[in-house]
C-alpha cells in the first residue's frame, strides 16, 4: 500500500450494540474498494474481518480490527469494534485512536445500551461523533423515528446527511443531501437524479446541514443570511469544523445485506470528516522536563507513537498496531519505547486488513500500521524519538467483574496453563489471571462470563490444554466481638533438651478495616524481649487460619503482658507454639464470627428493567442505595455480597434481553448472617478435612 500525507488519512472506528452490523458494512466496503470480489457475510462465515475461530463460531465480532480502505485518493483506516459488552476493552483502544467515532445503530431496535456505553467513551476521549442507522431494510422500520431517538436519547446534534429511498424492505438507495444526487440498486450504484417525489424533502434536508454549517462561522451566516450560496468548499469544510466541536453529527442510512448507502457513506468519509492535523492536539508528558505538551500531528516533528494493540500470530510472532501521532516512521528505523525505557527496532510495517497484510514504505503522522516481532512492547506504550522522548497517558481499561478458578486436568500442564494465560494477559488489558496463595487457586478474571469462555477455548486451541473450571473461593474473614485473657505453656520434654514457653494474651477486637495490632507490655523480663518476636509470629500464623472456619482473622489486638521461661529449654519454637496456641484458644472464647466481601454495585439497564433488577438484588441479599433515571436507562446502585454475585452478570443479560451492564468494586467487610454462617463453616471444616487426607 502506498504512503499517505496527514491530511489524505482519516480514522473512523464503527460502535455500537451486538448485532448493528458494524463488520457487514466493512465488508461491503471492502468488496466496493475492490479488495474482495464478493460481500463477505459473518453469517456463512466467509467476512474478511471475522476470521478468528471463535469469531466464526460465534458469528460475531471479538476483536477491534482496522481495516484500510483506499478510496478517491485518500486513506480511510477504519476500526471494527466489537459490540458485545465483553469485549469493552477491545472497544476501547479503538475509540481512543481513531478520529471519528461511527455509531451503527440498528434500525430495528433503535439506541441501545451497548452504544450509548462506547459513545460514554467517546464523549471521555473528546471524539467528533457520526451515526449509521443500519438495517433499514427491516419490516415495519421507521428510520424517522430512529433519528428523532438519536436526537432525543444521545444528541441533539445529530443532523441527517441522507434520505431513504422507498421504506421498509422496500428500500432501494439513497439520496446524499451534500452532492443532492440518488444512488439506487436501479442505477448500479451510479449516480442519478433525486426522484421527483423527494426533492422538496431533500432541499429540506440539505438546508438544515447547510445552516448548521452557518451557524458555526459569523460570515458565513452573514453570507447565508444575505442569500448568497455557500460554496461546496465552505460547506465541506464547515461540516468538518462542526464535527470538531461537536456541533454536527452526522447520520447517515444503510442497509448492508442490499448494500445501500455504503458508498455515500465512504464518499463522506472522504470528503467531509476530519483529517487527523485537523482535531486538537493530543496531550503527552515529556521526558526530559516532566511537564505536559501538546503533540501537534504534523510530519516535520520528532516521531511519536502509541501501541494500542497486540495480536498473536502463530507464523510471525506478535503484531503491534500503533497510531503515529508526530512525525513518520519507515522500515528499519530506531525508535524509544518511552514507557518500558528501551530502544526497539521498526522491521517491516504493514497494513493489516483481516488475514491479508501489505507492506508500507512510511506511515506519516496520524496513519495507523502494524509491526511485527518488537521485543519490549505492550498495549499502551509509547514510542518516540529518542532525542525527544515524550509519554502519552495509559487507557484506563474497567476492572474485571467475572472471576472462574482454573485447574489443568494434568498437573504437567500447570506450566502450560501458567503461561498460556500470561501470553493472553498481554494482548487483553481486561484479563487477568493470578494465583489466590490463600485457596492455592489459579483464578482468571474478565468482563463477563463470555469474555471467559472464549479465553478458555483459546488456551485449549492453542497449547491443548484440558481443565477444569469451577467456582472461585469466597475470600471469607473472621473475627472477634470481646476481649479475654488467655495463656498457654508449651512443655516438651523427651531426654536432653526441652521445649518451654509459657505466655499470656489479652485479645480485643479492632474497629473494622484496622488490621492487626501487636503490643509487647511484659515488664520484668517475664519472657525475654529476644522471644517476644517468636511469640508475634506463633499469633499471626494462627490467624492465618482460624479457629471458627479457617479463613484469616482479622482487626484485633493481641497485647502479650505476662509469661515464663526456662534458661535451658526456651527457644523460638517454643514461644511461637505458645503464642499460636494461646491465640486459637483466644479466638474460639471470644465471641468468633465470620464476616464476608460486601461489593458496590452498580448496574445501568433500560428504564423498564429497574423493578426486576432491585426485586433481583434483593433476593441476592442486597441493599439498594439508590436510584437514577436519565435518557431511557435507570442506573441501580447497591451493595451486594460477593457470595451472591457469581454468575450475576449471565443473570442480568437474561433478564434485560442483553442490554444491561454493571459494575462492581469492594466495599467492605460484614458480619454474615448465623444461618448462613454455620452453613458456610460446615462447608469449610469439611474442605480442610479433605486436604488433610489428600
Amino acid at each position: 500500500m502506498k504512503s499517505y500525507t496527514t491530511r489524505d488519512i482519516r480514522n473512523v472506528v464503527l460502535v455500537g450494540g451486538k448485532g448493528g452490523g458494524k463488520t457487514s458494512i466493512l465488508d461491503n466496503a471492502l468488496y466496493l474498494a475492490g479488495l474482495n470480489t464478493r460481500v463477505g457475510s459473518v453469517d456463512d462465515g466467509s467476512s474478511m474481518l471475522d476470521t478468528d475461530p471463535q469469531e466464526i463460531k460465534r458469528k460475531q465480532t471479538i476483536f477491534a480490527k482496522p481495516v484500510p480502505i483506499e478510496w478517491k485518493g485518500k486513506k480511510l483506516n477504519f476500526i471494527d469494534a466489537p459490540g458485545y459488552a465483553d469485549f469493552i476493552g477491545e472497544a476501547i483502544s479503538a475509540i481512543y485512536v481513531s478520529d471519528v467515532v461511527v455509531a451503527v445503530v440498528d434500525a430495528s431496535s433503535g439506541v441501545d445500551i451497548g452504544m450509548k456505553r462506547h459513545l460514554d467513551y467517546a464523549k471521555r476521549f473528546g471524539k467528533p461523533l457520526a451515526y449509521i442507522i443500519n438495517k433499514a431494510e427491516g419490516e415495519h422500520v421507521d428510520v424517522d423515528a430512529v433519528v428523532k431517538s438519536i436526537k432525543e436519547l444521545v444528541s441533539n446534534r445529530a443532523v441527517q446527511f441522507v434520505l431513504p429511498i422507498g421504506k421498509g424492505a422496500e428500500i432501494s438507495g439513497v439520496v446524499d443531501l451534500l452532492s443532492m444526487k440518488a444512488y439506487s440498486s436501479a442505477s448500479g450504484g451510479k449516480a442519478s437524479e433525486v426522484p421527483p417525489h423527494m426533492k422538496e424533502a431533500a432541499e429540506k434536508g440539505r438546508t438544515a446541514i447547510i445552516e448548521c454549517v452557518a451557524e458555526l462561522d459569523e460570515a458565513l451566516m452573514d453570507k447565508y443570511l444575505g442569500g448568497q450560496e455557500l460554496s461546496e468548499e465552505e460547506i465541506k469544510a464547515g461540516i468538518a469544523k462542526g464535527m470538531i466541536s461537536g456541533d454536527i453529527q452526522p447520520v447517515f442510512i444503510t442497509s448492508a445485506s442490499k448494500g445501500v448507502g455504503i458508498d455515500v457513506f465512504l464518499d463522506a468519509v472522504a470528503s467531509v470528516f476530519p483529517d487527523p492535523s485537523s482535531l486538537p492536539s493530543p496531550k503527552a508528558i515529556s521526558s526530559q522536563s516532566g511537564e505536559e505538551v501538546s503533540v501537534k500531528v504534523d510530519s516535520s516533528l520528532p516521531f511519536s507513537a502509541y501501541v494500542f494493540k497486540v495480536t498473536s500470530d502463530p507464523g510471525i510472532g506478535d503484531i503491534f498496531f500503533f497510531r503515529v501521532y508526530s512525525g513518520k516512521i519507515e522500515h528499519g528505523a530506531d525508535v524509544y519505547n518511552t514507557s518500558k525505557r528501551t530502544s526497539e527496532r521498526m522491521g517491516h510495517l504493514f497494513a493489516i486488513r483481516g488475514k491479508g497484510r501489505e507492506d508500507v514504505a512510511v506511515l506519516e503522522a496520524g496513519d495507523i500500521g502494524a509491526v511485527a516481532k518488537l521485543k519490549a512492547s505492550g498495549i499502551g506504550d509509547t514510542l518516540s524519538d529518542k532525542a525527544n522522548p515524550i509519554e502519552f497517558a495509559k487507557i484506563e481499561y474497567p476492572e474485571p467483574l467475572v472471576s472462574v478458578s482454573v485447574k489443568p486436568k494434568s498437573k504437567q500442564d500447570q506450566d502450560k496453563l501458567g503461561m498460556g494465560f500470561s501470553k493472553f494477559m498481554s494482548l487483553d488489558p481486561t484479563f487477568t489471571m493470578k494465583l489466590d496463595k490463600e485457596f492455592n487457586e489459579t483464578i482468571i478474571s474478565g468482563i463477563g462470563e463470555t469474555h471467559l469462555e472464549v479465553m478458555m477455548e483459546r488456551l485449549k486451541e492453542r497449547f491443548g490444554i484440558d481443565f477444569e473450571v469451577g467456582k472461585p473461593r469466597v475470600p471469607y474473614r473472621e473475627t472477634i466481638q470481646k476481649t479475654v485473657k488467655v495463656s498457654h505453656r508449651h512443655k516438651k520434654q523427651t531426654g536432653g533438651r526441652g521445649q518451654y514457653g509459657e505466655c499470656y494474651l489479652e485479645v480485643s477486637p479492632l474497629p473494622q478495616g484496622s488490621g492487626f495490632v501487636f503490643e509487647d507490655a511484659i515488664v520484668g523480663g517475664a519472657i525475654p524481649s529476644k522471644y517476644i518476636p517468636a511469640v508475634e509470629k506463633g499469633v499471626r500464623e494462627a490467624m492465618s487460619r482460624g479457629a471458627l472456619a479457617g479463613y484469616p482473622v482479622v482487626d484485633v489486638k493481641v497485647k502479650v503482658f505476662d509469661g515464663s521461661y526456662h534458661e535451658v529449654d526456651s527457644s523460638d519454637l517454643a514461644f511461637q507454639i505458645a503464642g499460636s496456641m494461646a491465640f486459637k484458644k483466644a479466638e474460639s472464647e471470644a465471641s468468633p464470627i465470620l464476616l464476608e466481601p460486601i461489593m458496590n454495585v452498580e448496574v445501568t439497564v433500560p428504564s423498564d428493567y429497574v423493578g426486576d433488577v432491585t426485586s433481583d438484588i434483593s433476593s441476592r441479599r442486597g441493599r439498594v442505595i439508590g436510584m437514577e433515571h436519565q435518557g431511557g436507562l435507570g442506573v441501580v446502585k447497591a451493595e451486594v455480597p460477593l457470595a451472591e454475585l457469581y454468575r450475576y452478570s449471565t443473570v442480568l443479560r437474561s433478564m434485560t434481553s442483553g442490554a444491561g451492564s454493571y459494575t462492581m468494586s469492594f466495599a467492605r467487610y460484614e458480619p454474615v448472617p448465623a444461618h448462613i454462617a454455620q452453613k458456610i463453616i460446615e462447608e469449610s471444616k469439611k474442605l480442610i478435612e479433605e486436604e488433610k487426607e489428600a
